[in-house]
């Protein structure tokens, strides 16, 4: 696509923000309401497969009606004939993901953190009071605004290629030490399933490092079932020991032994770092 390329007679192109292996997001200008959103472009072998359009529709609108200050906004969706692309118009945010975050630091200083982690469990609280789950959380999803606002992005996709006959290794392995167990194992992924990928997260925003590091997915699933991840504050002094089992609790193999809910998960982070106060991560209502 040029800068040239305007899609569906509406959004006009003006620069690559990301790519990846099933999709490519562009800055764009949206010329009927006057303003730059985000262009998600999916891959053109995308528009080839049935049971990936069907999902992909229904997935795209149930994450429409998600309007929440932590959950990135789409506004419009469709199919371009002349390009031959679906297409995802979302709010753009300007700042980095976490992937980008962790890319150039390596991990986060505690506090920020663990802003970002409860942001997001308010964003997956009121995602889930709505029936919506979202499968993919890692850090590309998790966008960091200018003005340190956390984003969720990406609702429902992962459940559209799950769904779909297309398979794309690389990006599975890649996705796959987010994945909870359950979903590594074909099962259904619940509210629970998010709280693990978003614990996987939390120790690698402030370790640095995955807390299991496996070269293909049946050497992770392994490391799931027979090790335990070492200890946070065993990596990082300065965490306290209760949030430390705070983060251990998320990433219980069983889902049981995790929080319940986002809000029971963002209150054993907040109990665990008492003294550490969070930037924008007090004790706001989460049913916002």
């Amino acid at each position: 696509m040029t800068h040239t390329t305007t899609i569906a007679g509406r959004y006009r192109i003006e620069g690559r923000l990301g790519v990846g292996g099933m999709s490519t997001v562009h800055l764009a200008f949206d010329n009927r309401l006057e303003r730059y959103v985000a262009l998600k472009l999916l891959a053109e072998h995308l528009a080839d497969d049935p049971t990936f359009i069907s999902r992909f529709r229904r997935e795209a609108l149930a994450a429409a009606r998600l309007v929440h200050p932590n959950i990135v906004q789409v506004f419009d969706f469709g199919f371009d004939s002349g390009h031959h692309q679906h297409f995802i118009v979302m709010e753009h945010v300007p700042g980095n993901s976490c992937a980008e975050l962790l890319r150039d630091h390596g991990h986060l200083e505690l506090a920020q953190a663990l802003s970002v982690v409860t942001q997001a469990c308010r964003g997956l609280d009121y995602a889930h009071r709505n029936g919506v789950v979202h499968r993919d959380v890692k850090p590309g999803n998790l966008l960091v605004s200018d003005s340190e606002v956390v984003k969720l992005a990406d609702f429902g996709i992962a459940r559209a290629v799950d769904q779909s006959s297309i398979t794309q290794v690389g990006s599975v392995l890649g996705t796959a030490a987010y994945l909870a167990p359950e979903q590594a194992r074909g099962d259904e992924a619940g509210p629970r399933a998010d709280l693990y990928s978003l614990g996987v997260v939390t120790y690698q925003l402030i370790s640095g490092r995955l807390p299991y590091e496996a070269s293909s997915l049946s050497e992770l699933a392994l490391k799931q079932q027979r090790e335990s991840p070492i200890p946070l504050d065993e990596l990082v002094p300065e965490v306290p020991h209760p949030l430390a089992q705070a983060v251990a609790m998320a990433l219980s193999i069983d889902q049981r032994g995790r929080p319940a809910t986002a809000v029971e998960l963002a209150e054993a982070l907040r109990n665990g770092a008492r003294g550490i106060s969070p930037p924008g991560a007090g004790d706001e209502n989460f049913a916002t």
